[in-house]
C-alpha cells in the first residue's frame, strides 16, 4: 500500500503517456486497466475475473515506455478512427467479446481508440490487436491476472 501511495503521489501531477483497459466479455475476460508514465512508472488496477483485483504498481524501464511509443507511431494511431463497434467501422464481426481502449499522450494532446473485440476485417484492426498485445507483453500483466 505504501507503494502505491507513494506512486500515485509522484504521478499526480503527470498524465500517463499510454494507457491499456480491458473490458469484460460475455465470459470471463480479465477486465482491467494499466497506465503507463514516461518514467517507467506503471498503475495497474484490476476489475473482474482477474488475480489481482484493485491496484497495484510497477515499473518498466524508459527505453521500454519509448519501445511503446514507437509501436504506436509505426501503425499510425493517431490516424486511426476513434471507435470500432459492431456499429462503426466493421466489416465482420460477431458479439460477446471484450473491449480494449487505449490512449496516447503526447504533446498535450490525447488520442484514444475504442476497439470492440469482436471487430475484425481491415488491417488497421490487426495491427491495433497486436499493439494491445504488445502493451500487456512488456508491462507483463499476466504477473496480476493469471
Amino acid at each position: 500500500m505504501t507503494h502505491m501511495l507513494l506512486a500515485l503521489s509522484l504521478s499526480l501531477a503527470t498524465l500517463p503517456v499510454i494507457t491499456l483497459e480491458r473490458t469484460t466479455c460475455f465470459g470471463t475476460c480479465p477486465a482491467y486497466k494499466v497506465s503507463i508514465y514516461g518514467d517507467g512508472l506503471v498503475i495497474y488496477e484490476g476489475r473482474e475475473f482477474v488475480k489481482t483485483k484493485g491496484d497495484a504498481d510497477g515499473r518498466i524501464t524508459k527505453d521500454q515506455v519509448q519501445q511503446l511509443v514507437r509501436e504506436f507511431e509505426k501503425i499510425g494511431y493517431v490516424k486511426l478512427e476513434d471507435e470500432y463497434s459492431m456499429d462503426k467501422n466493421c466489416p465482420q464481426g460477431w458479439t460477446d467479446a471484450p473491449t480494449a481502449i487505449t490512449t496516447l499522450s503526447q504533446n498535450d494532446k490525447t488520442k484514444k481508440v475504442v476497439h470492440y473485440q469482436g471487430c475484425r476485417g481491415l488491417p488497421a484492426l490487426d495491427q491495433l490487436t497486436a499493439l494491445e498485445d504488445k502493451i500487456d507483453e512488456v508491462v507483463n500483466t499476466k504477473r496480476w491476472i493469471e
